[in-house]
């Protein structure tokens, strides 16, 4: 017997995300915008977009820490 949930999830409709449409080709503002992107394109060239959160910084302070801890170590053992 197949339960009646499956049925109600399937005829709600997903809330999507606000999008802003796109300027008009040829527009001064289609210009701004390719210009823009074209430039934030070059800036960021096969970089990743930087998280922020406090995880995120908590896992820099330990690979700094554990980096400097290596690093005195290193200069005791020596």
């Amino acid at each position: 017997m197949a339960s009646g949930s499956k049925k109600k999830n399937r005829n709600k409709k997903q809330q999507r995300k606000p999008h802003k449409p796109l300027p008009k080709v040829g527009t001064p503002a289609d210009n701004t915008y390719r210009m823009h992107e074209s430039r934030e394109d070059l800036l960021d060239f096969g970089l990743a977009k930087g998280k922020r959160g406090p995880m995120n910084a908590i896992v820099i302070v330990a690979v700094v820490a554990f980096l400097a801890l290596g690093l005195l170590g290193l200069l005791l053992l020596t």
